[in-house]
């Protein structure tokens, strides 16, 4: 019970730290609106509970056992970060079109929905540090001859934290973003997120993280 406590307190702490996740439930909040921004939080959970159940089946530890396939997955994120930094950084905002007045110009809404999940999902899925947590933290908390279940039970709290975290952010950012209702303040926004998100990328992509 006391390991479960610290590895909950511990991802409390790594979750609510703001990263590509946080600036995408924000650009899917401010863009097009509260149910997309909690989409784009789905599909960070549902990368994370791909994560936690790959690590269980060894893949995880496969992918980082090979220093050009955790590159691979590192640059794959980085180039997905940078183009959708980019994509905000040139596309114009109009006021009136979504659930609460702003949204990305010539996006309908089943088709921004299922970006905004994609956007979560492909996010988590090539982000190395989430690897890491799998590889790397989560057993440091179930010690060496742990059943699978234990190491899938923390995998999925992890998500499951993180999800919350998005969630609350989501909310924040809609209600916001709502209050606003106005075209200049949404563009601003959405540009320092994409500044922000291509600065990310960047970074990632001239990081070396230890594996």
């Amino acid at each position: 019970m006391s390991s479960i406590l610290a590895f909950a307190a511990l991802s409390v702490v790594l979750v609510i730290i703001p990263g590509p996740a946080v600036m995408l439930v924000l650009k899917s909040a401010v863009a097009r609106g509260r149910r997309p921004a909690l989409l784009t939080a789905l599909g960070v959970l549902t990368a994370d509970l791909v994560w936690a159940a790959s690590s269980v089946a060894g893949l995880t530890a496969l992918l980082v056992s090979s220093q050009i396939a955790f590159d691979v997955v590192r640059y794959v994120g980085a180039a997905y970060l940078i183009y959708l930094g980019i994509k905000l950084l040139v596309t114009r905002a109009t006021a009136g079109a979504s659930d609460h007045g702003a949204v990305l110009s010539g996006a309908g809404k089943p088709r921004s929905r299922r970006r905004a999940f994609r956007e979560g999902l492909v996010t988590d899925l090539s982000n190395p540090k989430t690897v890491i947590v799998f590889t790397s933290v989560i057993p440091q908390f179930i010690g060496h001859g742990a059943r699978p279940v234990e190491a899938l039970m923390l995998g999925a709290m992890f998500a499951l934290i993180g999800f919350l975290s998005l969630v609350a952010y989501a909310l924040v950012f809609s209600t916001a973003a709502k209050l606003l209702r106005d075209a200049r303040v949404t563009r601003a926004i959405l540009r320092v997120g994409g500044a922000i998100l291509a600065v990310f990328g960047v970074g990632l992509a001239i990081e070396r993280p230890a594996v």
